[in-house]
């Protein structure tokens, strides 16, 4: 992937994560150096000269749409953002007037620069095969859950997806199961307090044989539970899933999650003793 350097930048963190303050209006100025560079020849001093000033004015709106991918996910902005510059310069090679309306900048880099951000996302960070429509719409999802969380005061519901982005409710939950494809553990992957490699632990006697008699005594117990809660604790202690995955599969808060996961856990601890 290309590199692309910038003028030096505010070390100020709030400044150097704030959106750009310039108007959409404001980028029509570079339609006629779009409109030049689209003109001169591949080879020509003049264009290669007025494409990187254009590129410098654009980055600042890829960066943008990067920060906002890269808000909750565990790709480094630094990522996205080099993603986001390859789409702000293909968009530049690409600029086409008619397609473009002639003076909307932002209405033709954005869709190009967002769409390059989806194909890295569906390409490279998906560690296990799963369909490309539930790919695209899990990156979706990203993409608007942040915005939706200070809309709402609250974390999305699925149902508040689903509306923002103009799918089905069942869409967004199946997208969300998906999202499992994310977080595969490699053989690499350190195992226990002194970081040896997972792979290294493979034929070690498991230290967790002797936990089986505890779970046959807690199997009672957790066919007892109504179903919500027994749903809740089979997909965070068996399906590995997180609180907040588990809310947005059950269309309430993570917050009501970890208090129904509390209470459950000290029922059955309280039978558990009472029971010995």
């Amino acid at each position: 992937m290309p590199t692309v350097t910038r003028p030096a930048r505010s070390a100020d963190p709030i400044a150097a994560n704030a959106p750009p303050t310039r108007p959409a209006s404001e980028y029509a100025v570079l339609v006629p150096m779009l409109q030049r560079i689209a003109e001169l020849p591949a080879d020509s001093p003049e264009r290669a000269r007025l494409r990187e000033q254009v590129i410098v004015e654009l980055l600042p709106v890829g960066e943008r749409l990067a920060r906002r991918y890269a808000s909750g996910n565990p790709w480094s902005r630094e990522d996205l953002q080099q993603v986001a510059s390859v789409g702000v310069i293909k968009a530049v090679d690409r600029w086409d007037a008619d397609r473009a309306d002639g003076s909307d900048v932002l209405a033709f880099l954005v869709p190009s620069v967002r769409g390059e951000i989806l194909r890295w996302f569906r390409d490279r960070t998906w560690a296990m095969r799963v369909p490309r429509r539930l790919k695209e719409l899990s990156v979706s999802i990203r993409g608007v859950t942040g915005d939706l969380t200070q809309e709402l005061g609250r974390s999305p519901r699925p149902s508040d997806i689903a509306r923002r982005l103009g799918v089905e409710v069942d869409e967004v939950l199946e997208a969300l199961r998906a999202e499992a494809g994310h977080h595969t553990t490699t053989l690499d992957t350190p195992a226990g307090p002194d970081d040896a490699a997972l792979s290294d632990r493979i034929g070690e006697d498991d230290a967790l044989i002797g936990a089986v008699e505890d779970v046959e005594s807690v199997r009672p117990l957790l066919d007892a539970l109504p179903e919500r809660e027994r749903r809740i604790l089979l997909l965070r202690f068996y399906g590995g899933w997180t609180q907040s995955q588990i809310a947005a599969e059950l269309g309430i808060s993570q917050m009501h999650v970890s208090r129904l996961l509390s209470r459950t856990l000290t029922g059955m601890r309280r039978a558990l003793v009472e029971g010995d």
